[in-house]
């Protein structure tokens, strides 16, 4: 079956698409507006939900009072922190930024909590018993164990990131994937629509299997040393 290339472009269409957009400079701004934004607003949802995770993890109470905050945030679409962000900042960077900030937190936090609450409270009473210095308390002990559950979350986070940060681009900036979409949308060209698909494609697969996977080898050598991923 045939169908237009309004509504289905072939791959050679795509690609075509593709070579145009790298040949025209537009591949290599958006792909740099676009990282900008939701690397800024990982890194942003990633230092304060460490943060704010491992202080609920160690103290019940705090976690008590943060988690309908944290659940609420959760529950929200990115769309709607994308109308807020328009009307707090109005177009451009600082809405993409902000809309991923918001929208990664939860993930960020959740895991840094569960990190820190599946340590072995056994262990951390023996340790203070054998008077185990503070810096090998956190090396050997916690280190392990929120690293364990936090990169799953970063992963997931990062993946979600890339996302959003397009979506709110296509709705609120003249620049990056998103906005670059919106205007291919506008001129009912499918074929780049799609071209700019196989590049958020492209930097999600990047992103995983080329910076958090090197990453966390590095970082959790106790979880490669039997197994090759």
């Amino acid at each position: 079956m045939h169908y237009s290339s309004i509504i289905l472009p072939s791959p050679l269409e795509t690609l075509v698409a593709l070579k145009n957009l790298a040949r025209e400079n537009k591949l290599t701004l958006a792909i740099l507006t676009t990282t900008l934004n939701a690397i800024s607003g990982f890194t942003i949802a990633t230092l304060s939900g460490c943060f704010l995770g491992i202080i609920a993890g160690i103290k019940p109470l705090i976690s008590r009072a943060v988690r309908p905050l944290i659940t609420a945030l959760q529950g929200v679409p990115p769309i709607a922190w994308i109308v807020i962000a328009l009307l707090w900042f109005g177009t451009g960077n600082s809405t993409s930024i902000f809309t991923v900030a918001v929208a990664t937190l939860p993930i960020i936090f959740i895991g840094a909590v569960e990190g820190v609450r599946n340590i072995n409270s056994q262990l951390i009473e023996m340790a203070f018993t054998f008077k185990i210095p503070i810096k090998n308390l956190l090396l050997d002990l916690y280190y392990p164990h929120l690293l364990s559950s936090l990169f799953p979350s970063i992963t997931s986070g990062l993946g979600l990131a890339w996302r959003v940060a397009i979506m709110s681009e296509l709705l609120s900036s003249e620049t990056g994937i998103g906005a670059e979409m919106n205007l291919a949308r506008i001129n009912l060209d499918t074929a780049e629509v799609m071209a700019w698909v196989v590049v958020t494609v492209v930097l999600i697969l990047i992103s995983e299997y080329l910076v958090i996977r090197p990453i966390r080898r590095f970082l959790e050598p106790w979880n490669y040393g039997e197994k090759n991923q």
